[in-house]
């Protein structure tokens, strides 16, 4: 058997075309405002660093940390890099705090619970704590 093929495999193709749309969606959407993806919102960041403060530049910099470790997971988890499972699994909390959800189209369902936003943060955990076990027993 190949090694395409494998379960194992096949989970990280998933995580990894997960990535691939949330970059995908992030760069469509920076498109559409008319900025450049990344480039305008490091400038941005970069401009107001001052003005920010040093709690909110420190998140800022996890924030950024965490969008470049998004990339390289997505590159990773593609290749069918198995030991990138770990990265995988330490940008949960990450992606928790942040409101990245593993699987992307749960924010963009997001606009559907304004009023409610139980159902977002109780899908959020299920995408964060699937991700988590897929990663940690199957790949």
């Amino acid at each position: 058997m190949t090694r395409w093929f494998k379960d194992s495999n096949k989970i990280l193709l998933a995580w990894g075309a997960m990535d691939v749309f949330h970059l995908t969606r992030y760069s469509l959407k920076a498109w559409q405002a008319g900025n450049i993806p990344y480039l305008t919102d490091l400038m941005n960041t970069l401009t107001l660093g001052s003005e920010l403060g040093l709690p909110s530049l420190m998140m800022a910099v996890v924030s950024w940390g965490l969008q470049l470790s998004i990339i390289l997971t997505a590159i990773l988890f593609l290749c069918g890099y198995r030991p990138a499972r770990y990265l995988g699994l330490a940008q949960i909390p990450f992606r928790l705090l942040f409101i990245y959800p593993s699987i992307t189209p749960i924010l963009m369902a997001g606009s559907y619970w304004a009023q409610n936003p139980l159902p977002l943060v109780l899908l959020l955990l299920a995408s964060e704590a699937l991700k988590g076990w897929t990663l940690w027993k199957h790949a």
